[in-house]
């Protein structure tokens, strides 16, 4: 009897144990059908460790908006800096350049366009370059000022600029872009044409293309606003510069990024109708704003003439979704 009743506990043991086997490794089933057989000790943590973007980075002296300024060759460049307070020195960080118009002081620029409040909402490094000469301006091959007539390497400057804010923040290369107004709009049509390697897209208001020999490396998607009463960068071209006017810009990027569908109405809203070339090659649309009586200034909500649209807005989420491949 006592035999029984041992051989009795004895097989109820196994029967529990033979139950364990199913539930995970080490079981008397061997290896866990639900690991794919990995065999891993029940007991060893998933390996959650976060590989970092960059290493070696560290957090600015101070965060926020500050002026600075870069040597270039024999000459000092200023500019102006805006770093998120989300900022992290080991993640890959989107960068947005923007320019300013002819005649225009960086810091004014960047509070004329909310580009310090968005810069914080979105998390991106904003940079605002100032312009050379007693009156500023930018040297975008056509136009304009002293930069124009001297042959300021403006090229040359955001080049080098660049490379310095790769050497000390986390830059992520696949998502660096430039919008610029009116010069500054001149400029970054030039820097598509000349460092399409480095900037994934361009945002130009009020201006067209005016460097001749435009030949980018590779498609650049575009996202051109300009208002049809623009009575000093006139929307047909001509007077009072020589340039071929906004819809020959817009075509022009068109043939440039392959695009071999015809431009079509892709949205109207209010008095701002926007026409696009897609798709293209590399996912290098090109779309042309057409703002209804739009004057030469800034789209915003503060314009009198422009209140339609939110310009900064609009360019920043054409960059959102237009990384470079």
């Amino acid at each position: 009897m006592q035999a029984a009743s041992w051989r009795f506990v004895s097989v109820g043991l196994l029967s529990l144990c033979l139950g364990c086997g199913g539930e995970g490794n080490g079981g008397l089933g061997g290896d866990d059908p639900g690991d794919g057989g990995s065999g891993q000790d029940a007991g060893t943590p998933p390996d959650m460790t976060v590989v970092p973007d960059c290493v070696g980075k560290s957090l600015p002296a101070m965060l926020g908006t500050q002026s600075r300024t870069i040597s270039i060759g024999t000459s000092k460049r200023t500019y102006v800096l805006h770093v998120p307070p989300g900022y992290d020195p080991s993640r890959f960080t989107q960068v947005v350049f923007a320019f300013h118009g002819f005649t225009n002081q960086a810091t004014d620029f960047t509070k004329s366009i909310g580009i310090e409040a968005a810069s914080d909402e979105r998390n991106f490094i904003a940079v605002i370059p100032q312009g050379s000469g007693l009156v500023p301006s930018w040297n975008a091959g056509g136009c304009c000022g002293e930069a124009q007539t001297l042959g300021t390497d403006d090229v040359g400057f955001v080049k080098q600029l660049l490379t310095s804010l790769r050497a000390e923040f986390c830059v992520d290369d696949k998502r660096v872009f430039a919008m610029g107004h009116s010069n500054g709009g001149f400029m970054v049509n030039r820097l598509a044409c000349e460092l399409a390697d480095d900037f994934a897209a361009i945002g130009p208001n009020s201006a067209g293309l005016i460097f001749s020999g435009c030949k980018p490396s590779r498609p650049v998607p575009v996202y051109y606003m300009h208002g049809d009463a623009d009575a000093v960068v006139w929307y047909g071209g001509g007077f009072p510069i020589s340039w071929s006017g906004a819809k020959t810009t817009f075509d022009g990027w068109g043939t440039r990024n392959g695009c071999t569908t015809p431009a079509k109405v892709t949205s109207q809203s209010g008095k701002v109708s926007c026409q696009t070339y897609a798709p293209c090659p590399g996912g290098a649309d090109v779309n042309l704003c057409t703002i209804s009586g739009g004057d030469h200034v800034w789209p915003s909500s503060t314009s009198d003439t422009q209140r339609y649209a939110d310009g900064t807005k609009r360019y920043l989420d054409f960059f959102a979704a237009h990384p470079k491949p």
